[in-house]
């Protein structure tokens, strides 16, 4: 993904630094009009601003993404000055910030373009994988603070499901389960073929193999029907 990093954040309007690890994903919206660039060139020419965001995400086709402050600082993106939060555990230091460009329809409703939406789920992805972020670490700013942001996806639940769901790994078929489930079966029955024989079964093991009984390979190994059927008929218990 190519990310513009032209209009760095003012180093007034974000802290340096972390003091705790990367375990949550952010997202809001602007709540202006506006287009990336140039939310990213505000916040990059002054200071005291008192907020900012890691990234920026374009609307309209080709949409593009401006990073405002590095992913090693902590932006002021999720922040209560009352700290009376409604998320337990999320906060600026800990989390990541996409603010996404929108639209006013002529009801006055916000809206994001598909374009906005799509490259911000290649965004959210790519952090996600990057810091080992969970789909149910991904929240709204609404989920952490109460405020109404991103508000296409509060004031539409559906459309933040939606969205969630592009999130979440592509659902096995019944094909890839049983392919994964018989690769599990022949490393696991591999696994028992090599393993040594039990102390507490040594002596017999020793006896059987003596006898003709087995070969002396695979004592781990689980009996088939047939094989039983073979042993019985080693010790002529079938005549």
């Amino acid at each position: 993904m190519n990310i513009d990093k032209n209009h760095l954040c003012h180093p007034e309007n974000y802290t340096r630094g972390r003091r705790e690890p990367i375990t949550y994903l952010v997202i809001h919206y602007v709540g202006a009009l506006g287009n990336a660039r140039e939310n990213a060139r505000y916040y990059g020419s002054r200071g005291g601003i008192g907020a900012s965001a890691h990234y920026f995400v374009d609307h309209g086709p080709g949409a593009s993404v401006w990073q405002s402050v590095p992913e090693g600082h902590t932006a002021w993106h999720c922040g209560r000055s009352d700290r009376k939060y409604k998320h337990p555990k999320c906060r600026n230091v800990n989390s990541i910030g996409i603010e996404m460009c929108c639209h006013k329809d002529k009801s006055g409703a916000w809206y994001f373009d598909p374009e906005t939406v799509d490259r911000t789920v290649e965004l959210a992805l790519d952090i996600m994988e990057r810091y080992h972020i969970p789909v149910g670490n991904v929240l709204r700013h609404y989920d952490v603070t109460g405020k109404v942001c991103p508000a296409p996806f509060v004031e539409d639940a559906r459309a933040w499901l939606r969205f969630k769901q592009r999130l979440e790994e592509d659902p096995m078929t019944e094909e890839k389960v049983q392919a994964i489930a018989a690769e599990e079966a022949a490393k696991r029955a591999a696994a028992e073929r090599k393993a040594a024989v039990s102390n507490w079964a040594a002596e017999s093991w020793a006896k059987a193999k003596k006898k003709g009984v087995f070969d002396g390979t695979a004592p781990q190994s689980p009996m088939t029907r047939e094989q039983a059927a073979s042993v019985l008929d080693r010790l002529g218990l079938l005549n």
